[in-house]
């Protein structure tokens, strides 16, 4: 999918930011989205606005170099955007959300990248937990950068998702079916959880989903372990999951 002309880009990123909010994927100022144009440029949500209430000309229009040349403010995760579309050419839009069962899961040490249903397979690839960077910072892109080479779809320990397609749509999609696979895996887990699919048949799915490229799998040369490599409190993940339980 080819990048986007400016006209459309705006009125898409106006679009799906309003869906995100409507569909609580994201809080009203949470998250922030961006498209590549055709130019060279890049089109990305301001800073501050109601993502509910986003309307086509709030969007703003930056340099590759994240120099503003169109609109107000952009978005604070900027480089983050930035980073994603300097590693992946074939990326051409970001979505950063606030998906709460997702970050839930990821708190109570529940591990997304675990395969126990076959679909996250084919909607999101490997799904990986980056280590805590802090957020608005330059540590945010410096930290992500390996995984936004290697992955599609990731959590960012303690603060949100990243979600990477050829287009806007794409990237909607896979941020949706990060929330709702997060959402059968909680549920799973406070009905006394259930066993991964075997290996093999993960290598299959893989094989069938993605049969061209090695960017779904840790196995690639250089690419970060989806998981960081850190002991679970699981004091931790039977409050969060009784929390949850009580909504």
């Amino acid at each position: 999918m080819p990048a986007q002309d400016e006209s459309t880009a705006r009125r898409q990123i106006a679009e799906v930011a309003r869906e995100i909010y409507g569909r609580k994927l994201s809080g009203a100022s949470d998250g922030n989205l961006s498209v590549r144009l055709t130019n060279g440029t890049f089109a990305t949500t301001p800073s501050g606005v109601h993502k509910g209430r986003m309307r086509p000309e709030d969007v703003v229009i930056v340099d590759a170099a994240g120099k503003t040349i169109g609109g107000g403010k952009p978005s604070s995760e900027l480089a983050l955007h930035l980073a994603a579309y300097q590693a992946r050419p074939d990326v051409n839009a970001v979505i950063h959300g606030h998906p709460p069962m997702a970050i839930a899961y990821q708190l109570a040490g529940g591990k997304l990248s675990e395969v126990l249903v076959s679909e996250v397979v084919f909607a999101c690839g490997l799904i990986a937990t980056a280590p805590y960077s802090t957020p608005t910072t330059l540590q945010v892109p410096e930290v992500l950068g390996p995984y936004l080479r290697c992955y599609d779809v990731m959590l960012m320990e303690r603060h949100g998702s990243v979600t990477l397609g050829p287009d806007l749509d794409t990237a909607l999609v896979r941020l949706d079916a990060l929330e709702h696979t997060a959402l059968i895996y909680c549920t799973v887990k406070m009905m006394g959880g259930a066993q991964p699919i075997p290996p093999h048949e993960v290598d299959h799915l893989f094989a069938l989903a993605k049969p061209q490229t090695p960017l779904y799998r840790q196995a690639g040369a250089g690419c970060p372990a989806p998981e960081p490599q850190e002991p679970v409190d699981e004091r931790l993940v039977q409050a969060v999951l009784a929390a949850l339980g009580r909504r």
